[in-house]
């Protein structure tokens, strides 16, 4: 690699070595910005941790760019030698070679100290981030160069070669080149912590990590890879390699070293599309129902000034994402749709009592309010109520079941019980019967599902079978709904801006008081630059018609 390319070269090499690295890490920054491409492709974007590790890449970039023009300086021969590509190379070979990646060069956050009492798991800090000062304090860390596995499979990086790992061991006070018999003595008579060169401290340390830390019930399999590494040359180099395994971490060598992939072939199983497994029917909760007939997902929604802010929010979420064609119609693609009878009524009840007359008529196509009306008929009928175009494989009208369908129930988990035990009979519902039938349920209700997760979290070495299928929808769609109270916009008096709720109660009450003190013969003087909203002219109207009976005691007693 470069540290030897370069040991004796000057001049003209030097340049040559020079432009062989910036072209090596142009091709590798090439690379990151088309496996970008494909996770956008797939709308895992923000799903997979890259950003730092790209930075570097970028960074080792503009470096050699920047030696490239003055290859002759006294620091260039140090700067090559030095060179951080080769490692950033080999990271990203095994990132190609993984499965499920979600992040490069992360840093894991573990307890030193271990549990507190024996045969307890060790507390992980969640998702390996510090939460509290008094934690950061406490925790120790360390890198994880390639997170895959959706986070059960760490891989760590070293360049090692065996004369550095010789030269670690000599540094520790005994000489190589001894019998077997005598080196065993030697390192035997050695405190374990006294033999632990730096590769070991780090195959130490990932494994403590890694044994606080649980995902999906496991712990993460740690792997540490050594591509200069040549195993059975030297006995010392052979005794290291063997306590890394002792620590609890595997060991790959220079003769284990994956095959190169191109990008293209790469990336469909590093971050494979989440549709890709879903089950052939779906199971739809009721927040995924809202979001498909809701205005926000088929036209194009202005701000209302008495939007709340969740409201206004969507509109600019859907503004730079349109959630139906970019996610849901991806997702349900020519699959069979159905959802639980307790979804179906709640969904009903909502549109019925705050949908627009366009969030109702869709309702109605979708969930097959005329049982005799084909599917294409209704895919049109949708067409009609939507500024995008409706798929042609969709699989309306959406099919409503029972929860416990054909006694599917039956099959649910030990766990589910405990685990679902405290949700509404709604959520129940849904997610049971998507549990029990072992089809995807797909949900935009975040709180749910990370319920459910930290539930079964609390289990040990729970099978993958045993946990629901669930697809987490990234974003949420509510129905546009309709003004409580007030007139329409244009109807509004310039300059007057509609209040929320409980202030626009407070002035109907003072212009009551007003009134009345009028009826009693005080002067009221209005100081407000517009005098009485419009929009209150009906309350005022009715209180000054209303007639004025005083408070006839001997009348009430009576």
């Amino acid at each position: 690699m470069a540290q030897e390319e370069v040991a004796d070269d000057d001049g003209p090499q030097l340049s040559n070595i020079l432009l062989d690295l910036t072209s090596r890490a142009q091709t590798l920054l090439s690379e990151l910005e088309t496996f970008k491409e494909h996770l956008r492709s797939v709308r895992l974007e923000a799903m997979i941790e890259l950003a730092h590790f790209r930075g570097t890449v970028q960074s080792e970039l503009n470096m050699l760019e920047r030696l490239s023009q003055n290859p002759n300086s006294n620091s260039a021969t140090h700067i090559v030698r030095s060179s951080n590509l080769p490692f950033l190379e080999t990271v990203w070979s095994n990132a190609k070679s993984s499965k499920g990646l979600t992040a490069l060069q992360k840093r894991m956050y573990y307890d030193p100290l271990g549990p507190a009492n024996e045969g307890t798991p060790k507390k992980a800090v969640q998702n390996g981030r510090q939460r509290g000062k008094q934690r950061r304090l406490k925790a120790a860390s360390t890198v994880v160069d390639v997170v895959a596995d959706g986070g059960l499979s760490w891989i760590k990086i070293s360049l090692v070669t065996n004369t550095r790992l010789l030269f670690d061991l000599a540094k520790q006070g005994w000489e190589c080149g001894a019998s077997s018999e005598e080196d065993e003595e030697y390192l035997d008579s050695f405190p374990e912590e006294d033999r632990d060169v730096p590769i070991l401290k780090t195959a130490k340390e990932l494994a403590s990590a890694s044994a606080a830390m649980r995902i999906k019930t496991r712990n993460p399999r740690v792997t540490l890879v050594l591509p200069r590494i040549i195993p059975g040359v030297q006995d010392e180099v052979d005794r290291v390699l063997d306590d890394c395994r002792a620590a609890g971490v595997v060991v790959r060598c220079a003769e284990d070293m994956p095959t190169a992939l191109h990008i293209k072939e790469a990336q469909i199983s590093m971050v494979p599309d989440p549709f890709s497994g879903f089950t052939d029917t779906l199971n739809i909760d009721c927040t995924i129902l809202l979001a498909i007939v809701s205005e926000f997902s088929h036209a194009k929604v202005s701000k209302e000034p008495w939007f709340h802010k969740a409201l206004k929010r969507q509109v600019e979420i859907e503004d730079n994402e349109n959630l139906l064609p970019s996610l849901l119609y991806p997702a349900m693609a020519n699959r069979k749709l159905l959802c639980t009878k307790e979804a179906a009524k709640r969904m009903r009840e909502i549109v019925e009592t705050i949908g627009t007359a366009s969030e109702k008529a869709r309702t109605a196509i979708l969930m097959g309010g005329d049982s005799s009306t084909p599917r294409e008929q209704l895919i049109e009928e949708m067409q009609q109520w939507s500024a995008y175009e409706v798929p042609s494989c969709w699989q309306l009208p959406i099919r409503v079941v029972d929860q416990d369908e054909d006694g599917c129930q039956a099959n649910l988990p030990s766990e589910a019980a405990h685990v679902i035990r405290d949700q509404t009979e709604i959520n129940k519902s849904v997610f049971l019967h998507g549990w029990a039938a072992q089809i995807t349920t797909i949900t935009s209700n975040r709180t749910v599902v990370k319920q459910l997760e930290g539930e079964l979290e609390q289990y040990i070495d729970l099978a993958d079978g045993v946990w629901p299928k669930i697809w987490l929808c990234p974003t949420a769609r509510s129905l546009v709904g309709r003004e409580k109270r007030g007139v329409k916009k244009e109807e509004r008096k310039e300059g007057v801006w509609p209040m929320p709720d409980p202030l626009r109660r407070e002035e109907q009450r003072r212009n009551g008081l007003d009134v009345l003190s009028i009826r009693n013969g005080y002067e009221v003087e209005d100081l407000r630059p517009h005098g009485y909203a419009e929009e209150l002219a009906e309350v005022i109207a009715a209180k000054e018609a209303s007639e004025f009976v005083p408070f006839d005691a001997n009348a009430a007693s009576q």
